[in-house]
């Protein structure tokens, strides 16, 4: 049902969620991107739509662990900051890094098996 509602409403489903909703949105796409490749279509920053096929899979390309959003807390460690509005993907395309903003996804395409 998820599903549908975002292809009814592109561009607009995941703004209109409560937050609750928009976790369990996050953790279903997150967790087919660690299943495989996918295809996102998002609007960047610039305006432009971009379809980009990606992956957090590490059989699939990518290789690196991210580590972005950290920041120093009082006693010296680095501790991560977790932050709900991008995700951080391996651009299949491009072999490197690149992120989405959640609330300018358009599209996500992905096949079973």
């Amino acid at each position: 049902q998820m599903w549908r509602r975002l292809s009814d409403n592109a561009g607009n489903y995941y703004c209109k969620l409560a937050e609750p909703d928009r976790e369990e949105f996050r953790k279903l796409v997150k967790s087919l991107l660690h299943d495989g490749q996918i295809t996102v279509e998002f609007e960047k920053a610039n305006g432009e739509t971009r379809a980009m096929i990606c992956t957090l899979s590490e059989e699939k390309g990518a290789k690196y662990v991210v580590n972005e959003n950290k920041y120093a807390s009082g006693d010296g460690t680095s501790e991560k900051r977790i932050n709900n509005d991008v995700c951080a993907v391996w651009d299949c395309t491009q072999m490197a890094w690149r992120s989405f903003r959640w609330d300018r996804l358009k599209k996500v395409e992905y096949s079973l098996g």
